[in-house]
């Protein structure tokens, strides 16, 4: 008797790369005045006035979407290096759904690689950094407006 457990996970992984796909294209049709001219929706930047990791994501991919790389890193310096990873996911799983589906379960243990752990420690470190930034005022990132 097999197991559910890989059948499920492979539906995760092709769910998660429906849900990349949408964002990269909504990356590529936002315009970006709608990006940078709209209200502040991060609950956090609007309890506390202080940028979160994820503050700036969006117009860093939207900028990014349109050509922009310097503003894309300015907006946050993880977007870009997210963009690229959600990007390169979207591929492999369609690439592994059209060839070998029974293999999908296992792109899900891409995610609980090391390196994955430690670049999302380093996003959050980063947040913290622009965090301390915003309270202290010293200039070191870009202001999130």
């Amino acid at each position: 008797m097999s197991s559910t457990r890989p059948a499920t996970a492979g539906g995760t992984v092709v769910a998660a790369a429906v849900v990349g796909a949408t964002a990269l294209t909504t990356a590529v049709v936002v315009p970006e005045s709608m990006s940078t001219n709209g209200p502040v929706l991060c609950p956090f930047r609007l309890v506390t006035g202080l940028p979160c990791p994820g503050c700036g994501l969006t117009r860093s991919w939207v900028a990014i979407g349109h050509g922009d790389l310097h503003g894309a890193f300015a907006y946050n310096a993880f977007g870009p290096l997210s963009m690229a990873f959600v990007a390169s996911m979207v591929v492999l799983v369609a690439a592994v759904a059209l060839t070998v589906p029974r293999r999908l379960s296992r792109i899900e243990s891409i995610l609980r690689h090391p390196v994955v752990w430690t670049v999302a420690g380093l996003w959050v470190a980063y947040g913290i950094a622009r965090g301390i930034d915003a309270v202290a005022n010293t200039g070191w990132f870009p202001p999130v407006s």
